[in-house]
């Protein structure tokens, strides 16, 4: 994907992470202290799916869930040089023919509301990805966000 401005060029999205990245990771997964806002959705999102951990695979680190339940993860990644640190991460899966359900969304603290990088809008960058996704999906006409208040579901339009 080619940078079409300062925003999209500090910010690259990928799949999985190297080793390296595990601490930083595990920081942004289990110790994000914005946690407490969402806490409903997170407890549900492991009652239903079960408890996000950190793998390493041949490709790198990811994100699965403590289920037999099928998940995609998205890591945003902060370039800085040569050197990347993870700053977001979406967790989600196509849990129905017509669904993709959004389980785990995580940004770190100065890219949440408040922070000093809010204006780069990681959150919603995160979940456009996914609709992304979504559009490309054959079948897929919503995607659902269980930390929602109000469980949002978004309509994904057909290309």
């Amino acid at each position: 994907m080619v940078a079409q401005s300062k925003v999209a060029r500090d910010i690259i999205f990928l799949s999985s992470l190297p080793p390296e990245n595990h601490h930083q990771l595990e920081s942004l997964l289990f110790f994000n202290r914005q946690q407490d806002k969402v806490r409903p959705g997170i407890v549900d999102a492991i009652d239903r799916y079960g408890t996000p951990e950190i793998v390493a695979g041949a490709n790198g680190l990811k994100v699965r869930v403590a289920s037999p339940v099928e998940v995609q993860c998205l890591f945003a990644v902060e370039r800085n040089g040569a050197n990347g640190r993870p700053v977001g991460l979406i967790l989600y899966t196509r849990d129905s023919f017509e669904r993709i359900t959004v389980l785990h969304l995580v940004v770190a603290e100065e890219y949440a509301a408040g922070g000093p990088c809010a204006d780069r809008h990681l959150l919603l960058r995160l979940v456009q990805a996914v609709r992304r996704v979504a559009r490309r999906t054959s079948g897929i006409r919503h995607v659902e966000l269980l930390y929602s208040q109000s469980r949002l579901r978004t309509e994904v339009a057909c290309a």
